[in-house]
């Protein structure tokens, strides 16, 4: 092609066409610039459609990151609403004129056990490092940066950074003081680590019965541990119930995003 061009001008420049010559020669010029025009519009428009592609397959994995987060906390709810209801039965014996509780109180599950909470921020944690730009809807961008910065990171430092929120430990030497455990009711343990029944989501432990109720009333400092306990369970679960309300917010915009990509 290059050569037929170059025939055709020097066949003007013989000719001493020189009018002509230079009407080509602009046309050729022009030609060339349409020409890189056309190609960049075709990679503008390649580039878009990774870009597309990229931004669709950030928020497909952003989903499934939500909808892992959602069962964990879901699990970590589940426990805590266990934890706190025994706690309040055992808070409100120790109050009343009972000599005995009236109804039975689980004492492993008042004790409870620590939780921990570990959120799945992969795919944010890459979007930051990588491009945040990529994703197009702003305000989108903005509520998943808001959600992952402030939220996630705050329940996270309440379940697990922050001691006071922590009343295990706080709570676990009254129950060795007034506490014993129930030999009537021992539990077999499986040492075999293989056996498919070793694993057991449910933290079964050997229960433990109160056995010094007079104690145990007469204690005002393990009525006011109690009762602090129960205030920061209460602070966790009503934090994961507004985390899950904001997923599913958050979820719904993502899906409608999607779908105007995918369209």
């Amino acid at each position: 092609m290059i050569k037929f061009f170059r025939r055709i001008r020097q066949k003007l420049l013989a000719q001493n066409r020189l009018g002509k010559y230079l009407l080509y020669a602009i046309g050729e010029i022009v030609l060339v610039v349409i020409g890189i025009l056309i190609a960049l519009q075709i990679n503008n428009a390649n580039q878009a459609h990774k870009a597309r592609l990229q931004e669709i397959t950030i928020l497909e994995n952003l989903q499934q990151d939500l909808l892992l987060d959602t069962l964990d906390i879901n699990f970590n709810i589940t426990y805590h609403a266990n934890f706190i209801a025994e706690e309040k039965k055992l808070l409100s014996f120790l109050q009343s004129d009972l000599e005995e509780p009236r109804d039975s109180i689980e004492m492993n599950v008042a004790m409870s056990t620590p939780l921990i909470v570990v959120m799945h921020k992969s795919t944010f944690a890459n979007l930051q490092n990588n491009d945040v730009g990529l994703l197009s809807n702003i305000e989108l961008r903005k509520n998943i940066a808001r959600f992952y910065d402030f939220f996630i990171t705050a329940i996270q430092k309440i379940e697990n950074d922050y001691p006071s929120y922590q009343t295990y430990e706080t709570k676990f030497p009254y129950f060795l003081k007034y506490c014993r455990l129930d030999s009537s009711d021992a539990q077999v343990f499986i040492d075999n680590p293989n056996d498919q029944d070793y694993y057991n989501p449910d933290f079964a432990k050997q229960p433990i019965e109160m056995v010094d109720y007079a104690g145990a009333k007469a204690d005002e400092a393990f009525k006011i541990v109690l009762n602090e306990s129960i205030f920061f369970r209460q602070v966790k679960l009503d934090y994961y119930i507004d985390i899950i309300d904001r997923i599913k917010v958050l979820s719904a915009a993502i899906d409608e995003e999607l779908e105007a990509l995918k369209d």
